[in-house]
């Protein structure tokens, strides 16, 4: 799945599941608005949901300033701006320059401003950063910029220092350094740094600013002109884009320049500006109408009135203990809940109660940053802002209960300080008797029955593991130290309910990246090494394949899985993993997604997994079981080759071959791994085959070409296929190829039936193929399965990032 089609599947889920709790696509019934309260599913509902911050789209003046606009001017003026402007455009942007302090141009609505501004104020020998929390509309626009060669990369929000360094860096590359960013944060409701972004002006002479203040407009500001635009009053490299909807309560929006030449180029040149239909009269009378308005002496006192009710909800929320994620004097408030289930309960019974919020989930926010998110206005009582947070404070524990998380959870996710006087320890969920035993490594689990439960599904048997953590510690590189965590969740009985490992270990960010991707990406790695590259807790193992997890679905499973997501969640922070990724699940497991989707993991498709069934008894019992097409495949290609090579088995024996013969195994190994980028992980560290011959379980099969089908007498192996032969299974893990012999002497076909035949003399009853090669492995009879993970991360920077590098390498191949 590409990445667009990815973000779209995201966005229906996360809808769908709003939808699905009863909390999304909501429908107001009301025959009339009085501002204060909406009526859904025919009953009357407090609105916290409205960022018409002054109230004023009940105000008599607008509503006259609309009605008279119609009555002069008809309800719509259909003509691009290029050619003829409606009559109170000249008005409106006039008032707008006093108002803003600036040059100012209307636009139809601030997205379109972003879209008409920036590829017009942003060239190719430009570089523009993104704060990661920017505005999702000025993101949008951005795609034209990179379309144009600008620069793009992103700034982990309010991480000053690293955007003081790449301003620095880029302003010796580029003709100017763009910082996009917002004036108030649509989601949390925290202030850009303008202290911080007044010093970097003054510190870097090419730096300019694009600040979307959408949500800073009107209810701040002297004459409502908005955070930013009155907290950067040196605005010779500040463009400010605004909007006349919410606070301004008319429709539209509008940009601030510093000067007549911009504004005119913009206009000029900005596509929307000149194909985008315009604000039509009644937006234009109701926005002439409320600018007069911010004009007056009045707005100080609309102002003044919605700062006491920010200040009383902050006060209030404080006294109740709740999370409340930004403590700025901000009308939109948001209150961090971690889980989405939590949210999303938590907004339902709002509704129940008669108040109206928005549950906010992934991918809107981070997977574990879900919460509520309410917005006040003057048409608020104080006694309303006090029945939400008291509401909310009353549910608050319940819902942590009942979705088994916690207040201390909640607080780490969000990094919230609390009095210690208010810290409670994290509770354990009540699991019915259950109990977690964590190790971290497999020689403190009892082998015979860790084999039991999972040695038949992949080479993660004990003795399988035991190899794993020998091999991947005590190493120089980072990549090649993994910690491994075991987990084992019992009853009462002392019975296994649930039973797993995960490694930490650090990944390739384009692991799953299409091949185009991930070899721009490697490039980029020649000088960085560590580029794009995050640590992970992860089921598994980056060198197994198969169904990690135990899961006893007759016992109380549900149960057992909370404990373990628990657990592994304290093991994250501690090792500061920046996700957690459990994999290779069925896909079509709707109870599993379900729980899973509801903890705040993400659902992505793995490539499938090819597994072979060994049901026959003899060569015409293999042959019959395949279709007509594999079967003469195997006649015509497969078989004729299959005395070529002589076939080697290594095993238990670290001096079974010269430290030359070792290090021409690894040669094999690179050639492989140098292009699998397909699966794009780092490349092993050379002692892993020798170290495997340590453990009875692996094994290695050598193929040497004989010399009466064109091998050199006493030539090296020319591949080799290593494997762990667990209870009743066979699993090929790593193979190493010269690709001289791939097309000549089916070289990578006869490793695969040497395989199949050396599982077949162990009685093995299953291979474990693995990923890739699908055409290849089902000319063997082995069938596809269709594998997902569920992935939880941190935050979305290293996603972000990935995205703008994808969308370059797509542009260079497409160009």
């Amino acid at each position: 799945m590409g990445d667009a089609a990815r973000i779209l599947d995201l966005v229906d889920t996360a809808v769908s599941d709003g939808i699905a709790a009863g909390v999304g696509h909501l429908a107001a019934e009301d025959d009339r608005l009085d501002g204060r309260c909406v009526r859904i599913r025919g009953e009357r509902k407090i609105n916290f949901a409205s960022f018409s911050y002054l109230g004023l789209e009940l105000d008599p003046r607008l509503k006259r300033g609309a009605i008279d606009a119609v009555e002069r001017y008809g309800t719509q003026f259909s003509s691009s701006r290029a050619y003829v402007s409606a009559p109170l455009y000249a008005e409106l942007e006039a008032l707008l320059d006093r108002i803003l302090g600036g040059f100012a141009l209307v636009t139809p609505s601030t997205t379109l401003a972003h879209l008409s501004a920036l590829p017009v104020l942003i060239g190719e020998k430009d570089a523009a950063i993104l704060d990661q929390q920017v505005h999702q509309s000025v993101r949008l626009a951005t795609s034209q910029l990179r379309a144009q060669g600008t620069h793009l990369e992103f700034v982990r929000h309010g991480a000053l220092e690293a955007l003081d360094q790449r301003i620095r860096a880029l302003s010796q590359t580029h003709r100017r350094v763009w910082y996009l960013a917002d004036g108030v944060y649509s989601m949390h409701g925290d202030f850009a740094p303008t202290a911080a972004l007044r010093w970097l002006l003054a510190r870097h002479p090419r730096l300019h600013l694009y600040v979307d203040d959408a949500h800073g407009m009107g209810w701040c500001g002297r004459h409502g002109r908005g955070f930013a635009l009155e907290e950067l009053p040196a605005r010779e490299r500040v463009v400010v884009a605004v909007s006349l909807n919410k606070a301004f309560a008319a429709g539209g929006g509008a940009l601030s320049f510093p000067n007549e030449e911009l504004r005119r180029k913009v206009k000029a040149c900005g596509l929307p500006m000149i194909f985008a239909g315009p604000v039509q009269p009644p937006m234009l009378g109701a926005a002439v109408a409320s600018a007069k308005i911010h004009l007056s002496d009045e707005i100080e006192r609309l102002q003044r009135e919605l700062r006491e009710r920010i200040r009383f909800a902050n006060r209030v929320a404080e006294e109740l203990d709740l999370p409340l994620v930004s403590r700025c004097e901000v009308p939109i408030r948001y209150l961090g809940l971690g889980l989405p289930r939590v949210a999303h309960d938590t907004a339902r019974h709002l509704l129940d109660r008669g108040l109206l919020v928005n549950s906010a989930v992934f991918p809107a926010v981070k997977a574990r940053g879900a919460g509520v998110r309410f917005a006040l206005t003057r048409h608020h009582s104080l006694e309303d802002i006090r029945s939400l947070l008291e509401a909310v404070a009353d549910y608050l524990p319940r819902t942590l209960a009942a979705h088994r998380a916690s207040r201390d959870e909640i607080d780490s996710a969000f990094g919230l300080k609390r009095e210690p006087r208010r810290r409670t320890a994290a509770a354990a969920p009540a699991c019915s008797g259950l109990s977690c035993q964590q190790e971290t490594t497999i020689r403190a689990l009892d082998a015979d029955e860790w084999d039991a439960l999972l040695g038949s599904r992949g080479c993660f048997g004990w003795q399988g593991l035991a190899f794993l953590e020998s091999a991947f510690s005590g190493n120089p590189r980072p990549e090649d130290n993994w910690g491994f965590h075991y987990y084992v969740v019992r009853d009462a009985q002392r019975r296994p309910v649930l039973a797993t490992f995960l490694t930490d270990a650090l990944w390739k960010e384009d692991m799953l990246a299409p091949e185009s991707v991930s070899a721009f990406v490697e490039a980029r790695r020649t000088d960085a090494p560590y580029f794009l590259t995050s640590r992970v807790l992860a089921m598994g193992s980056l060198l197994s394949e198969g169904d990690h997890l135990y899961l006893d679905r007759a016992a109380d499973w549900r149960s057992a899985l909370e404990l373990l997501l628990t657990a592994v969640e304290q093991e994250r922070g501690a090792r500061e993993a920046q996700a957690v990724v459990l994999r290779d699940f069925r896909d079509g497991d709707r109870e599993l997604a379900g729980f899973l989707v509801d903890a705040g993991f993400v659902k992505t498709a793995l490539p499938d997994s090819m597994v072979l069934e060994i049901d026959w008894r003899d060569r015409e019992g293999f042959l019959r079981r395949l279709s007509k097409r594999a079967r003469k495949f195997q006649r015509e290609v497969v078989l004729p080759q299959e005395n070529a090579y002589d076939v080697r088995v290594l095993r238990g024996d670290p001096d079974a071959l010269s430290d030359a013969e070792w290090a021409h195994l690894h040669h094999l190994y690179s050639n492989v791994q140098g292009r699998s980028l397909a699966l794009n992980t780092f490349a092993l560290p050379e002692h892993l085959l020798r170290r495997m011959m340590e453990f009875s379980a692996w094994e290695i099969l050598l193929l040497t070409l004989r010399p009466e089908f064109g091998g050199d007498p006493g030539a090296p192996p020319q591949g080799f296929v290593a494997s762990y032969a667990g209870p009743g299974q066979y699993s090929p893990v790593l193979a190493g190829l010269d690709y001289r012999y791939i097309q000549t002497h089916s070289l990578y076909r006869q490793l695969l039936f040497q395989a199949l035949c050396r599982a077949e003399a162990l009685g093995a009853k299953r291979i474990h193929f693995g990923m890739g090669s699908e055409l290849e492995k089902s000319r063997f009879g082995a069938r596809r399965e269709k594998r997902v993970m569920y992935v939880q991360s941190a935050d979305h920077y290293q996603h972000d990032v990935l995205s703008l590098v994808a969308a370059d390498a797509n542009l260079r191949a497409a160009g």
